[in-house]
């Protein structure tokens, strides 16, 4: 034990203690922490250019209330919206629009064609039609100004029409199987599940690479061998393993207590903040254990792959299929959302492969209860022993082979050694 505990002391300190870890620490929280609060700001700033607007209005009825409508101001003071009626109410009218915007003299040209109340469409002509802020006000208020025409002619009265057809917000509440509840919505739980779901993910490539590419260093170089003289290959195996696994557990819980202390603080600091921080803060703990675990998992197939790889680009070729079962629970992390206990997610969930990624996205988004939690974790522990079992057998004898890669009978026979 001894031997094993040095060999993880010295994976560790090789790792921790350099730059590049403590940069990527730094950086993960406070990309976290941007990814969360950056939207909401950006979505609440506002432009300070005016919007230069030509109306062609062909009814000869919505210029008038269609440009009082339109009392927006910057933060300066300033009309958000600055706007001309066309002169002229031909073809030409439409050329000279459409020119006015493409040499930039105006923003948008807007026309409002004659039988609008009944075809319900007006065309807006920008160089700019991302801009969903100015789109979405010109069309609003041209419908509500619709409307109220219609309303008009047909007699009926418009207090009347306007509260019997008033919208109905829905607001949605997760209710957890603990009984809490907390509002959310799509945006926050799909957001704060896909970025922990993508560190989970970054980081088992990461360390598991780390592992491997360190064994087949090792190897080509003919270290291996003389760390083969103080300690045999299962201690070997060990030592590499854990002492990334120690690496990756300290950089989990840093981001943990920093998670922690968002969601308990965070909101209270940055107010904008605080529907991306809604989360139980045990959100953070299985975090960590699913890591854990999904290392355990995936370092010790990259140690195999790494015992009987030649080269790093022998290596990189046959943890292809290793890197796809790290692919697959992203590339479902969509239906995940929608159907968190469906019949496939629970599979899924269960298989020990995908599980550490899956079953983590199921606990934040439904909670899935500590049955299936317990018996997904059960079962990754279980699989996990055996991974080992197996991959000490393909180490021991893998470790000091060289020239031409092992055949998958070979292989084989070296388990059953």
């Amino acid at each position: 034990m001894s031997k094993i505990w040095t060999l993880v002391k010295r994976e560790y300190s090789e790792s921790v203690f350099k730059k590049s870890f403590i940069i990527m620490t730094i950086i993960t929280p406070l990309l976290l922490v941007a990814m969360g609060i950056i939207p909401s700001l950006l979505v609440m700033m506002e432009t300070e250019d005016q919007v230069r607007l030509r109306i062609l209005d062909r009814t000869g009825k919505l210029y008038e209330p269609f440009s009082s409508s339109l009392q927006d101001t910057l933060q300066n003071g300033q009309p958000r919206f600055v706007h001309e009626l066309s002169e002229t109410n031909d073809s030409s009218a439409v050329l000279l629009g459409k020119n006015l915007v493409e040499t930039q003299a105006i923003d948008g040209f807007l026309i409002i064609p004659k039988d609008v109340f009944r075809r319900n469409q007006i065309t807006y002509f920008s160089r700019n039609v991302a801009n969903f802020d100015d789109t979405n006000l010109i069309e609003s208020t041209i419908q509500n100004l619709a409307d109220q025409h219609r309303i008009k002619n047909s007699g009926l009265d418009a207090g009347i029409i306007n509260e019997l057809t008033a919208d109905i917000r829905l607001k949605t509440i997760k209710i957890t199987s603990e009984g809490t509840e907390s509002e959310r919505g799509f945006g926050e739980e799909y957001l704060s599940t896909f970025i922990l779901v993508l560190i989970i993910y970054v980081t088992l490539l990461i360390y598991g690479n780390s592992v491997m590419r360190s064994i087949v260093h090792e190897k080509s170089s003919r270290i291996i061998e003389v760390l083969l003289s103080s300690a045999n290959p299962f201690q070997l195996m060990a030592g590499k393993i854990l002492g990334q696994g120690f690496v990756g557990f300290t950089q989990y819980l840093l981001w943990s207590l920093t998670g922690i202390g968002l969601v308990l603080f965070g909101s209270k600091a940055l107010p904008v903040s605080s529907n991306f921080l809604k989360m139980d803060a045990m959100i953070f703990v299985y975090f960590i254990i699913f890591y854990i675990l999904g290392y355990f998992i995936f370092a010790t197939l990259y140690a195999a792959v790494g015992a009987i790889s030649n080269s790093e680009q022998d290596a990189q070729q046959m943890a292809t299929p290793v890197v796809f079962m790290l692919i697959i629970p992203i590339m479902i992390i969509g239906f995940l959302v929608k159907s968190p206990d469906s019949s496939l997610a629970i599979t899924l969930s269960m298989i020990p492969f995908f599980s550490p990624i899956i079953m983590f996205a199921r606990i934040n988004l439904s909670n899935p209860g500590f049955l299936q939690i317990g018996t997904s974790i059960l079962i990754l522990i279980l699989s996990t022993v055996f991974l080992i079992w197996i991959t000490g057998k393909i180490f021991r004898v893998g470790i000091l082979m060289y020239g031409k890669r092992p055949t998958l009978p070979e292989i084989i026979k070296w388990i059953k050694y």
